[in-house]
């Protein structure tokens, strides 16, 4: 989940990373967040990719690192 969050913020984002409408750093911040910059970029990404790609939520993120701590977490019974 957290590694599919990851790419599909890479996907919405990549092209205002590239043609540095936003640094690298500012679209780092729509990866964990939203603010109004996060929605002028996904607005600038919806010309190249269809708007299910293009509307990427953060909360998958945060999904994703729960998900990966209660895995790292969690250990399961050993057989004697």
């Amino acid at each position: 989940m957290l590694v599919s969050a990851v790419g599909w913020w890479w996907i919405t984002f990549g092209d205002v990373v590239r043609f540095s409408y936003l640094s690298a750093s500012e679209a780092a911040t729509c990866l964990v967040g939203n603010s109004s910059v996060c929605e002028l970029a996904r607005s600038l990404c919806r010309a190249s990719h269809p708007s299910v790609v293009a509307s990427y939520w953060w909360g998958t993120f945060w999904i994703g690192v729960a998900m990966t701590s209660v895995s790292l977490t969690v250990t399961t019974p050993r057989s004697q």
